[in-house]
């Protein structure tokens, strides 16, 4: 007999999308923008880079862990989602309000690296409760056969369109509320916009959105006992489709992070595209449009075959990106990024790779939530999060350090016909600079490319074992 199909009503839709859109931003703000503001207001800090992106992610597994459990227990996401809304926002806010120490700090590497690192990682700590603990595991408690590849589908699809607005809109405003006297207003501007749109959500959640009447406390022995037990191993690896679909995810994503916490910077100081977030963001909006008919595909129980295509579509992206994009930099517009006829391997690579994210995590997101344990889907969230963002998260950076050292050159901001650039030591000293009185940095190479199709590659052995399990339980 046919299921019948599952709603989960109009309020609950739009809260699905609104707090996963707003999230989104947040997120691409931490992943990309913070980054890019670094460069932008203390030079090119690549180990501030790699020491946020690992302390950022460390915080962000811990509080899905500690939050997951404790929602179990307490039979609630609501409350994650609201107080941990408000909290994120708050941080969010304050990360941009560290361009005041500027003037205190500049060319101290350690207290640039202090500064900068413990704003990220309280931001994502709080960042976590609210999304991954909260609203991730929500969301989990809706789902059925009849709607998770409908609810599976947006929930992959934000980011992307997150990325794309948050891209968009804060290039608009880096841009357009910079001013002479301070470059980086706009930065600061963008980031209190976006806290204060998750603090609303906060309070708005707190009288909209209720719990999934199914859900019910889990009380396991003591909290650290249950917490304890998120690092039971044996019965982790009890769902052994679950523990390879979360290797895979772990390896997909070490190769993703290699290049993506980077992409920003690197479309905007090694290609030198004045407005990087046009060249980022349409090719995402052709990406997001191009993986909708995957809805399809998925909910005829074909979920490894789309995710596998979708693996070997970013190798061929990232492959594209170096051979390509990085043989043709030298005609490029750089200054109209709307140009594409000069642009075009940009586009292609781009919407190559977006497509091969957004459809990966389509895929994924719909096999490994169908996976979870009723009783524990807060506590796999925080399982799901040490595969999805600690273990990539902090493999992928070490990973993208010490090449962008190996195969880049040692730059040095300083400020020609009113804009900050990096130039090397002699082109510094050419415009009259101290390179002594400078702090030294790297730019993001092409070769990061290349070491993610490598690594991406090694994704498609678990996922390989997975799919084998995933078509005897299926028939």
């Amino acid at each position: 007999m046919a299921k019948e199909k599952k709603g989960i009503g109009a309020l609950n839709w739009t809260l699905l999308l609104v707090i996963g859109f707003t999230a989104q931003i947040a997120w691409v703000i931490e992943n990309n923008w913070f980054a890019n503001f670094l460069y932008s207001d203390f030079g090119a800090q690549l180990g501030v880079v790699t020491a946020m992106t690992i302390c950022s992610a460390t915080a962000t597994t811990f509080s899905a862990l500690f939050f997951g459990t404790l929602s179990d227990r307490i039979g609630s996401r609501k409350k994650l989602i609201v107080w941990g809304s408000v909290l994120w926002g708050v941080f969010t806010i304050a990360f941009g309000l560290t361009h005041y120490l500027r003037g205190a700090i500049y060319n101290d590497v350690m207290l640039i690296g202090v500064t900068i690192v413990a704003a990220d990682t309280i931001m994502s700590f709080f960042g976590s409760m609210a999304n991954d603990a909260g609203y991730n595991a929500w969301y989990a408690d809706m789902m059925d056969d009849t709607n998770s590849g409908q609810i599976g589908t947006v929930a992959a699809t934000l980011p992307v369109i997150g990325t794309l607005v948050g891209t968009l809109v804060g290039g608009m405003f880096v841009g357009g509320f910079a001013t002479a006297e301070n470059p980086q207003l706009g930065y600061i501007v963008f980031f209190s916009v976006v806290g204060v749109l998750n603090i609303l959500i906060g309070v708005a959640s707190a009288f909209l959105l209720k719990d999934a009447p199914t859900l019910r406390p889990v009380k396991e022995g003591s909290f650290r006992k249950q917490f304890a037990s998120t690092f039971n191993i044996r019965r982790f690896l009890e769902n052994r489709e679950l523990a390879l679909v979360f290797l895979t995810l772990c390896v997909f994503f070490i190769g993703y992070n290699c290049y993506f916490i980077h992409i920003l910077n690197w479309m905007n100081y090694t290609l030198g595209f004045t407005d990087p977030s046009l060249i980022l963001g349409i090719p995402l909006v052709l990406a997001m449009l191009l993986s909708l008919p995957f809805i399809r595909v998925i909910n005829n129980k074909k979920v490894p075959k789309v995710a596998a295509f979708s693996v070997i579509l970013s190798i061929a992206a990232c492959l594209f990106i170096f051979f390509v994009v990085g043989a043709m930099t030298d005609s490029f517009d750089r200054e109209n990024a709307l140009n594409i006829a000069a642009n075009w391997p940009c586009y292609i690579g781009i919407i190559m790779a977006g497509m091969g994210y957004v459809v990966f995590m389509q895929s994924m997101t719909v096999w490994m939530k169908r996976l979870y344990p009723e009783e524990h889907r807060g506590q796999f969230e925080g399982i799901r999060i040490m595969f999805f963002v600690f273990f990539p998260m902090v493999a992928g950076p070490l990973l993208a350090d010490p090449i962008c050292r190996r195969f880049g050159e040692k730059v040095y901001q300083v400020v020609e016909n009113g804009n900050l650039i990096f130039v090397t030591a002699d082109r510094a000293s050419a415009l009259g600079y101290d390179v002594t009185q400078i702090a030294e940095g790297y730019l993001p190479v092409n070769e990061l490319f290349i070491a993610a199709a490598i690594v991406s590659a090694l994704a498609l052995i678990p996922m390989s074992r997975a799919a084998r399990l995933y078509k005897q339980r299926n028939g």
